[in-house]
């Protein structure tokens, strides 16, 4: 399993890159001074995680879920019945999330704290209904709402590619030496950054709905191939 460590002043991040059927990224936050740990999007593993958090000598005390879907969740209620851990969802995110535990909903600007780091949400609806990315120093974490050089589907349900596109414009306002972390990694590169992705990611390159539609349709149809390095405003338009 490939792992990417970034080390801050507050926290760690520790992204554990699972060569499943998904290639799911899961990102581990480790608050220095608490020695509390959230796990962000967890699946698959839970064994697994609890393992490396106790062998840091740190405590699972938190669970951030960026959306519903299973291949981002399935984890969390083994984690929650063996830690206690709070789960923190979007509250957007309720009619669709299937977890027994109860969950803490956020809204978007909301603070979610970690001992002394704190990560800002921000609500990014289109994948899901009530998808949400978590921004902390230098770094967003995005689930499925970002790849490298791509972002995910809309067609299941709570999917709204016009939603989408609001969410867009939204991530576009991100600074852009911040890292941006996916949950696959299905890009062609594991690092990179907002700016990069502004100006390469067809998704936040184009700058108009109704070329957003057709581009995000196209991808669920097929019509399109995904895209995995980045694209000029040029190529992408020779796509539509």
């Amino acid at each position: 399993m490939l792992i990417k460590t970034y080390t801050e002043k507050k926290f760690t991040l520790e992204i554990l890159y699972h060569r499943g059927v998904y290639e799911n990224s899961i990102h581990l936050i480790f608050d220095h001074a608490s020695k509390r740990c959230a796990i962000v999007d967890p699946a698959w593993e839970a064994d697994l995680f609890l393992q490396r958090i106790a062998n840091k000598g740190y405590t699972l005390t938190d669970i951030w879920l960026t959306h519903w879907h299973g291949d981002h969740t399935n984890a969390a209620d083994e984690l929650a019945d063996k830690t206690g851990a709070v789960i923190t969802v979007g509250v957007n995110e309720l009619p669709w999330l299937d977890i027994t535990h109860e969950v803490r909903t956020v809204k978007d600007g909301e603070i979610v704290q970690l001992g002394e780091t704190s990560a800002t949400v921000i609500n990014t609806p289109g994948h899901t209904g009530g998808g949400i990315c978590y921004s902390l120093d230098k770094h967003l974490i995005v689930g499925d709402t970002l790849f490298v050089f791509g972002a995910g589907h809309c067609t299941m349900p709570g999917g709204n590619v016009n939603e989408f596109y609001q969410s867009m414009q939204k991530l576009k306002k991100v600074d852009n030496k911040s890292m941006l972390h996916c949950g696959h990694d299905y890009g062609c590169k594991v690092e990179t950054t907002m700016g990069e992705q502004k100006a390469g990611n067809a998704y936040l390159v184009i700058d108009n709905e109704t070329d957003f539609v057709k581009f995000v349709n196209g991808m669920s149809q097929g019509l399109i191939a995904y895209p995995t390095d980045a694209l000029t405003k040029m190529e992408i338009q020779a796509m539509l």
